[in-house]
């Protein structure tokens, strides 16, 4: 026979069935929780008053721009100065230009740049520390690294301008592959409070580079106008170098999308000229009235693609059949609009429409749509 169980025992089973009863909806609530604390993981904040700008894309071509300028920098103030320099790229930080400025701490070293295409200025920002024991090396001295930041003398930036024109073409080579860059300084502050490039509460990029010299830490400072870098990165030189940085196509890969591209449908349209008529002429127009259009009989017809303008040709006939001869190919960027047209946008079919009902043939009316 099974021994009976005392009643410790039986008090013992009753204890735990209780905490078993209490812990079932204690581990719901805790499975509930940990997947609330799972998905506030998953999100991210975001400030819309300060929206990131810049895409990952973005972020990691000018990482490679700056880091590119860190070596060459590095290996020229070494040569110079004839001691080991290591500049090295710490960040790359979008920030608004008040918090440039108030992180630059007077007296400083802060060189305005121009570039010659574009209205926006930066500005390159140097230790003054750095600059004293610059000038102290190339006149010989042993150079030392001060203690406190000095104001630059106007004799000691004279000196300075070599090593800084130096420093901006090693700025100029790196950004050579994204962006044409041609600088020049325009006038030296060491206040940052004094240089406005742009508003307050405008956003800026600032690229920060820590310099050492026998181990004791200085800093390179470079701000850009987002509107400056705005108009850098839109340039084609930036996809050529996203393009460069990418593995090259297969034969087989390459031969489907040519083959995809050549069954791809594109909307053509010819526009044989335009016009502006007024409503009660317009509302006057009868069958066989002639109206006059904005192109001479000589003139090229415009080739439409998609809305957009590609080719020039002439009109004629292949066999029965109307016909136009492509005599050049045009760049949209080198298409100037008339001002009769409203806006660039072109209407496909209001060009077709033009084209059918325009002429019977290759000699008739190219500067003139009759209608029959």
């Amino acid at each position: 026979m099974s021994k009976p169980l005392s009643q410790e025992e039986i008090d013992a089973l009753l204890g735990d069935a209780d905490v078993e009863e209490q812990e079932a909806p204690t581990g719901g609530a805790g499975d509930e929780q940990d997947a609330q604390a799972e998905k506030e993981k998953q999100a991210q904040p975001y400030n819309f008053k300060r929206p990131r700008l810049f895409s990952q894309t973005q972020k990691r071509i000018l990482n490679q721009v700056h880091e590119s300028f860190a070596r060459d920098l590095s290996v020229y103030l070494s040569a110079q100065l004839r001691t080991i320099v290591d500049v090295s790229l710490t960040a790359v930080d979008q920030v608004l230009y008040s918090e440039f400025v108030m992180s630059s701490a007077p007296p400083s070293a802060l060189y305005v740049l121009r570039e010659d295409e574009l209205e926006y200025r930066s500005i390159f920002e140097i230790d003054p520390r750095l600059v004293v024991y610059t000038i102290e090396k190339l006149m010989g001295g042993d150079g030392q690294l001060m203690d406190k930041s000095r104001e630059v003398s106007p004799i000691e930036q004279r000196i300075m301008s070599r090593v800084m024109k130096r420093a901006y073409r090693k700025l100029e080579e790196s950004w050579q592959k994204a962006y044409e860059l041609s600088v020049e300084e325009v006038a030296f502050e060491s206040n940052a409070e004094f240089v406005q490039i742009i508003p307050a509460a405008e956003p800026a990029l600032v690229a920060s580079f820590d310099v050492r010299v026998y181990d004791e830490p200085s800093f390179i400072n470079i701000c850009y106008p987002y509107l400056m870098l705005e108009q850098m990165l839109g340039r084609s030189g930036m996809e050529q170098w996203i393009s460069s940085s990418t593995t090259a196509v297969e034969p087989e890969v390459r031969d489907r999308y040519e083959d995809t591209l050549r069954e791809t449908e594109v909307n053509l349209s010819a526009e044989l000229g335009r016009t502006v008529l007024p409503m009660t002429e317009l509302a006057q127009l009868q069958e066989g009235d002639v109206i006059p259009l904005d192109r001479e009989t000589d003139d090229p017809i415009r080739i439409f693609v998609n809305g957009e303008q590609k080719f020039e040709a002439v009109p004629g006939r292949s066999g029965r059949q109307r016909a136009l001869r492509i005599t050049a190919a045009e760049s949209p960027e080198n298409v100037e609009f008339d001002s009769l047209t409203p806006s660039p946008d072109h209407d496909p079919e209001h060009a077709q429409d033009e084209h059918t009902d325009g002429t019977d043939g290759a000699g008739s009316a190219a500067g003139a749509a009759e209608r029959e």
